[in-house]
């Protein structure tokens, strides 16, 4: 097994190449996953890149490894390469890949190069100590056409996945003659991996042209602060990782599941809401049985569910019939991984911790007080003996964050580099005509579905109850279904924390606290879900004016 340095991937195809790497290369390679760059350049331009994976072979040399989930490519007479994309009732659509993979790959191996270069040997003009080579892997896919610029053995499909070892080793042994490769010894091969992990990491997940009338989000990005916070979670034993919506903390707590997963650790990962816990198992089915919202888990362990219906029976009395429970040793977890902290309470974060292995265990707690729904406002600190703290805003578009920021007295930054987008639309209206001007927007904005309803009120209580069905889209509350083409989410405020879509639209929007089911912090959570495009309806005209003017100054 080679020695595997960054964390692991958050995409499917990544991680199975990354599996792949792990089972078929020997233990003196070196792999490298999410190698980016920021640096500047002779002109002085600051130049960034990113590359799935860099293979550092001794006495060989370096391979950059590209991986696309794409199931089948295309590339047509005149070399432009296209993906083919799923569509609403089984309608397929090519979609133009405005960078052919090749070409990325090629530029990131030129970069990557250089950079190493100049951390090997600092004698001017001097060549790369060894060979050098790109590929692109498809672990899942095909591509089909010409690609007569192009050596095939550089393009890896699912039916070579069993030799991607010896495909990388041919690739770069293709590249020159052995003598040149042993220049690249093991000491070089080391000096390399320190070179390229002491720069900026972040995760890239785009190489397709989405529709025009979208601003997808295409940059997942680790921040510098990410970047700490997930050495310090990888590192530490107890650690408490606080950030606003948005920051990547359920990204980063993914990570680091997988990561304790693949070490054979028995680890969880505990939430507050229901359904983030039941969307979440639906995303990653290889980790679901290791996934809980926090009262599913004490129902689980605790016999006695006596006074189920009582007031406090989840806040209180269940935590503390945890904690009278006695529990083996072996019963017991390597490591507990704890999202929505601050809902929680403090008893159900004590009673967590009870569950614990006494020794080599490992504490790691993600909350956002901004977003306290319930009024449980845990200590952020509780169990921790390190917190790091996240300033970015990486699922907003750059508009959405700052209205934000203006309706909810917040001022967190934006992620550098996301897009710009559009200001959330106000609409106002008479409630009978709420529903349909709901559905006018999604007709506008998200014909094929995708879109979600956010309200603070249940679907029986909603302007939604008598309308769940218009322009051949299905209203659902179905969390399977979420993101699906063909049906329209709907949701309370509350039941879709941790949650996101491309487009939200909020209905029975008015000011924060003008009644009991819509306080600031649920105005909050409910901007911070839409990922490029939010639409607010209200029947308070002067609420209505109210959030034009705060948001048209944004």
């Amino acid at each position: 097994m080679p020695r595997i340095i960054g964390p692991v991937p958050s995409d499917k195809w990544e991680r199975e190449v990354r599996r792949q790497l792990s089972k078929q290369l020997p233990s003196s390679w070196i792999v490298i996953c999410n190698v980016s760059w920021a640096l500047k350049d002779d002109r002085g331009f600051v130049r960034d890149g990113q590359a799935d994976f860099v293979v550092l072979v001794p006495e060989i040399g370096l391979a950059v490894v590209e991986v696309k989930g794409t199931k089948l490519v295309r590339v047509d007479e005149f070399g432009n390469w296209y993906r083919l994309g799923g569509g609403y009732q089984d309608q397929q659509r090519e979609y133009l890949i405005k960078e052919p993979p090749p070409e990325q790959a090629t530029r990131n191996l030129h970069e990557i190069a250089k950079l190493v270069k100049a951390e090997l040997t600092h004698e001017q003009g001097a060549t790369f100590p060894g060979l050098h080579a790109w590929l692109v892997v498809y672990p899942n896919g095909e591509v089909e056409g010409k690609l007569d610029t192009y050596d095939r053995t550089t393009i890896v499909t699912k039916q070579s996945m069993h030799k991607l070892g010896k495909v990388i080793k041919e690739a770069l042994l293709a590249k020159g003659d052995e003598r040149t490769g042993r220049k690249f010894n093991l000491g070089l091969a080391n000096k390399a991996a320190e070179a390229l992990t002491n720069q900026r990491f972040r995760v890239v997940a785009v190489d397709t042209e989405l529709d025009s009338i979208e601003d997808e989000k295409n940059v997942d990005e680790l921040t510098r602060q990410q970047f700490a916070a997930l050495r310090g979670a990888f590192d530490l034993p107890r650690v408490a990782i606080i950030g606003p919506a948005g920051s990547g903390k359920t990204l980063l707590a993914f990570w680091k599941l997988q990561a304790l997963l693949e070490e054979g650790k028995n680890a969880i990962f505990v939430c507050f809401n229901k359904k983030l816990a039941e969307s979440l198992k639906a995303r990653h089915p290889s980790v679901a049985g290791a996934i809980f919202s926090v009262d599913s888990l004490f129902w689980g362990i605790v016999k006695d569910h006596v006074g189920s219906y009582e007031k406090d029976f989840y806040s209180t009395i269940l935590p503390e019939r945890v904690i009278d429970t006695l529990l083996r040793e072996d019963d017991k977890y390597d490591a507990i991984i704890i999202d929505e902290g601050q809902d929680f309470g403090d008893d159900r974060i004590v009673a967590l911790y009870q569950l614990l292995k006494e020794e080599s265990s490992q504490w790691l707690y993600f909350g956002d007080s901004k977003q306290d729904l319930y009024g449980q406002c845990t200590n952020e600190t509780l169990g921790a003996e390190v917190t790091f703290r996240l300033y970015h805003n990486c699922r907003n578009t750059e508009l959405v964050n700052a209205a934000t920021n203006k309706v909810c007295s917040g001022i967190v930054k934006p992620m550098p580099g996301v897009p710009k987008g559009e200001l959330p639309l106000i609409s106002t209206c008479k409630t009978e005509h709420m529903a349909q001007k709901a559905w006018d927007l999604i007709n506008d904005l998200s014909p094929d579905g995708g879109a979600v309803i956010l309200s603070p009120y249940k679907l029986d209580n909603s302007c939604m109850k008598a309308s769940t069905k218009a322009f051949n889209l299905n209203l659902t509350e179905d969390i399977s279904k979420l993101n699906e083409p063909g049906f329209v989410y709907f949701s309370t405020i509350k039941s879709f924390k941790g949650l996101e879509a491309k487009h939200v639209i909020i209905i029975h929007a008015d000011k924060p606290d003008s009644n009991i089911a819509l306080t600031k912090e649920d105005l909050y959570v409910a901007f911070t879900r839409a990922v490029s495009r939010l639409d607010i309806i209200t029947t308070n005209s002067e609420a209505g004016i109210w959030l034009k003017n705060l948001i048209s100054s944004s």
